[in-house]
């Protein structure tokens, strides 16, 4: 690490590991963590408890609190929406349930988006996407960054320009669960949910308001509103809106440990500092409900 924490009580509540997206095993996202000086880091894999149990031995080994988490994927009538959840039991039959019917989803449209990729003169195999990671949850950023592996595309930004992103000749849409869906399982394990990155909603402040509104409706306890991705203005904005809701204000950086990326765990571009008073909160609100 080229530089530690600032503080000794920050946490780091949105993170990824070879599990989905990530370049490092959670043994080592959790090391890393602690090495930072972290005092709590949440593993939130894409649609996958499956690093979990390593990820809460290393949190014993490292002496820092690793906190059970998921980042489940969701859609609404335009576009993507995130539901991170929280002290979840990774075990709990409906969670295993959806996150297997996702995987299985992911599966059959992983195939789709090879053979499209075939038809446009690209050849990629399984074993290019997974690069040997052991990866249960593998998203388009495989893709990505086996395309820019193998040298037919400068960065992810060109990947998705060229191939992957929506109306680009392999994209293929999602299997469709709406964000309720995924709050309701997320509670049902145990859990706590909040909204990931907000703004990705790609919404007026506005629209966003209204947007959380209805997910706290449905269960939603918290909002994400320090990440790398939002300004100061931002995040102020949407901790105002969490506020207003009643809703806890929490933060992550989204890292998943690439390289070319300048997000620092825990630090994200080096603006964020999300306190451990965050995870109390969150604590709370589950002791409340009898969790």
């Amino acid at each position: 690490m080229t530089r530690k924490a600032p503080q000794p009580d920050l946490v780091d509540l949105h993170v990824h590991s070879t599990a989905s997206d990530g370049m490092f095993a959670p043994r080592e996202v959790v090391r890393r963590a602690a090495d930072m000086g972290l005092k709590a880091v949440a593993l939130t894999d894409h649609d996958t408890v499956q690093g979990v149990p390593e990820a809460l031995a290393a949190g014993e080994e490292f002496d820092i609190e690793a906190i059970t988490g998921v980042e489940i994927s969701a859609e609404y009538a335009d576009g993507a929406c995130h539901i991170l959840g929280y002290f979840i039991d990774p075990a709990e039959e409906g969670l295993v349930a959806i996150l297997e019917a996702a995987r299985e989803a992911r599966d059959r449209r992983n195939d789709e988006i090879l053979a499209r990729l075939r038809d446009v003169g690209v050849e990629l195999t399984m074993d290019d996407l997974t690069a040997g990671r052991g990866c249960t949850s593998i998203t388009r950023a495989h893709f990505a960054t086996a395309l820019v592996a193998k040298g037919l595309v400068a960065d992810w930004e060109e990947a998705f320009d060229t191939y992957l992103g929506r109306g680009q000749p392999a994209f293929v849409p999602r299997r469709r669960m709406e964000p309720e869906e995924a709050i309701s399982v997320i509670r049902g394990a145990g859990g706590l949910a909040s909204l990931a990155h907000p703004r990705q909603l790609n919404r007026s402040l506005a629209e966003t308001e209204a947007w959380i509104k209805r997910l706290a409706e449905a269960g939603v306890e918290a909002v994400e509103a320090s990440t790398p991705d939002h300004t100061a203005n931002f995040a102020k904005h949407y901790g105002e809106i969490a506020e207003r809701l009643g809703l806890v204000c929490t933060g992550g950086t989204d890292w998943h440990g690439r390289e070319d990326s300048p997000v620092q765990l825990g630090l994200g571009r080096g603006q964020m500092a999300v306190h451990y008073t965050v995870v109390e909160q969150m604590k709370a609100r589950l002791a409340a409900r009898g969790k």
